[in-house]
C-alpha cells in the first residue's frame, strides 16, 4: 500500500497534478487548476470499405494512395458495428457493397445487406462523407443510392465490373478534395 501511495506522489508531482501549500505539503490541484497538454491526434484520410470478396479489397489496397488508410469491414455487421463505434466524421469517404453475405459471421450477419448499412450510414454518419457504391446489384442499389442521396450525401455509383484504377483513384483524389475542406 505504501509503495502505490509513492508510486502515485511519484505520478502525481511528474505530471502536475499537485502542489506544496504553505506548509510544504503536497495537496491536489484544483480541477480547473489542472494543465494536462492538449494532443491533437493526427488527422488521417480513412476509407471504409465495406466488402466481403477478398479479390475485390485486394485491387482497392493495390490502387490505395500512400496519404489513404483502409479500414475493411468484411462483412454487414462488421460494418454496422464499426459505424456505430465511429460517428460523425471519423472516415473520409466510404466504399459500399450491397450483397454481403460471403464473410458473414453468423445467421443473423448473413440476413444484413448494403441496405441495412446504408441506413445505419445515414443515422450515424455526417452527409459531408462521400460514398461509393460499388455494387453490381441492379435491383437494390438504385433505392440504396436514392435514400443516401435524400439525406444529402454525395454519392457516386460505380457498379464493381466498371471499376478501373483510374475510376477509382479520380474518386478517392474528389473524397480527399472534399475532407481537407473540412
Amino acid at each position: 500500500m505504501l509503495a502505490e501511495a509513492r508510486i502515485r506522489r511519484v505520478f502525481d508531482r511528474s505530471h502536475g497534478n499537485v502542489q506544496t501549500n504553505a506548509q510544504g505539503k503536497l495537496t491536489p490541484r484544483a480541477p480547473s487548476d489542472q494543465t494536462m497538454p492538449l494532443i491533437t491526434p493526427p488527422r488521417f484520410f480513412r476509407l471504409l470499405l465495406i466488402e466481403d470478396d477478398v479479390e475485390r479489397v485486394q485491387s482497392v489496397r493495390t490502387w490505395l494512395p500512400p496519404w489513404a488508410r483502409l479500414v475493411w469491414a468484411q462483412s454487414a455487421g462488421g460494418a454496422l458495428g464499426l459505424i456505430r463505434r465511429d460517428p460523425g466524421q471519423v472516415y473520409a469517404g466510404v466504399m459500399l457493397d450491397h450483397d454481403l453475405a460471403q464473410r458473414a459471421m453468423t445467421a443473423e450477419d448473413a440476413a444484413l445487406s448494403g441496405s441495412d448499412v446504408a441506413l445505419a450510414l445515414i443515422a450515424h454518419f455526417s452527409p459531408n462523407i462521400p460514398i461509393l457504391v460499388h455494387s453490381t446489384n441492379q435491383v437494390r442499389v438504385p433505392r440504396v443510392v436514392r435514400q443516401l442521396e435524400e439525406q444529402g450525401f454525395w454519392v457516386t455509383r460505380l457498379p464493381w465490373y466498371e471499376m478501373t484504377e483510374a475510376a477509382f483513384l479520380a474518386w478517392i483524389q474528389e473524397a480527399r478534395e472534399l475532407w481537407e475542406e473540412l
